[in-house]
């Protein structure tokens, strides 16, 4: 198969599996089904990707991709103070799609915590890129606030989807 086909079809079976365990999340994630999700065989996958964790490791990185992409553009013009940052992301996770994605979001904390791979190293690269989004939208003399923000963010929506 030409390199270029090969890429492509990796590519289609990475956005399937991101697809999948945005709306699925891990419980229900087995190889086989997000091999039926990306219309392959669960063998057929094995050719793309050495392992089931390799898989995982790019469909999360796509979905991070796409989440920081959605951060960037909801970041209110300008630098920010804590507060405006903190309303307006916090505006922005009310939709069906960000909270799908941040139910997922805390499952991967949950295996994080467990220092299970690749769910740490994924959720300290995101957290690590999500603080600095927030701390290049903040006013000069609040820049130190940037964990704080990040960390009330999560809190209320983790409060949100629960109680909601």
């Amino acid at each position: 198969m030409p390199l270029l086909k090969t890429e492509k079809r990796r590519q289609e079976i990475v956005e399937a599996a991101a697809s999948h365990l945005i709306e699925h999340g891990f419980q229900s994630s087995g190889l086989r089904a997000i091999a039926k999700s990306s219309g392959v065989s669960d063998r057929m996958i094995m050719y793309y990707f050495a392992t089931k964790d390799d898989l995982v490791s790019a469909a999360l990185e796509m979905i991070g991709d796409g989440f920081a992409a959605g951060m960037d553009s909801a970041m209110p013009e300008g630098n920010a103070t804590p507060n405006q940052i903190l309303e307006t992301l916090s505006q922005t996770m009310q939709s069906d799609e960000a909270q799908a994605i941040m139910r997922l979001w805390f499952e991967i904390i949950g295996l994080a915590m467990r220092g299970q791979e690749p769910y740490r190293k994924t959720a300290s690269l995101l957290l690590t890129r999500s603080e600095e989004q927030i701390r290049n939208k903040l006013r000069s003399n609040q820049k130190h606030r940037a964990r704080e923000v990040l960390n009330a963010l999560e809190g209320r929506v983790m409060v949100s989807l629960l109680l909601d």
